[in-house]
């Protein structure tokens, strides 16, 4: 029995973020789904990236990236950067809507008016496929939504409207917190 194409999406819905990677006036803007932490010591986080991507070509080159948390306003710009060329349209950020800034402890730009950003250092590309699991340092992450987030349970859900990634075009919200271990045992 082959293994259908869809089988992935049984792991969705899943957090979109958009990674930014590269320098000057070559920066680079990607939307990615499949973003994970790997380890607390050192702190290190691994992103899936197409290996024929433009945001991976400059990822490779600067040896840095940062993961923008972005909210539902950003929808949009989510959409084009996961579907939009890096090598086909010159400037995909302008195109995409996205403005981006100097980030705190990296040379490569943040995404300016995101939520949460999480500063990396390339520490190693594992060829896993068409894709690589790009496996970064963190350097620094920090919060710029704070009426969004609480440090006991992270985002306020209703406030910090993170777009989940369904399938395609679809994308879907959180919208109801449940607590584990609330229930006597009997």
């Amino acid at each position: 029995m082959a293994v259908p194409e869809w089988w992935y999406v049984l792991l969705h819905p899943r957090p979109a973020y958009l990674i930014v990677s590269g320098s000057g006036e070559d920066v680079g803007v990607m939307t990615a789904s499949w973003v994970m932490p790997v380890a607390e010591e050192p702190p290190r986080l691994a992103v899936a990236m197409d290996k024929e991507g433009h945001t991976y070509s400059l990822l490779r080159q600067a040896g840095e990236f940062t993961v923008n948390v972005v909210f539902d306003d950003h929808l949009e710009a989510l959409w084009l950067a996961g579907t939009l060329s890096g090598w086909r349209v010159k400037d995909k950020l302008r195109k995409a809507g996205i403005k981006v800034t100097s980030s705190k402890k990296v040379s490569v730009p943040r995404v300016a008016d995101a939520a949460a950003v999480i500063e990396c250092r390339l520490w190693q590309a594992l060829d896993v496929g068409e894709t690589a699991l790009v496996i970064g340092d963190v350097l620094d992450a920090y919060v710029l939504a704070t009426e969004a987030f609480n440090e006991a349970y992270g985002w306020v859900l209703g406030k910090a409207k993170i777009p989940l990634h369904l399938s395609g075009r679809a994308f879907t919200l959180p919208g109801k917190l449940l607590l584990a271990g609330k229930q006597r045992r009997q």
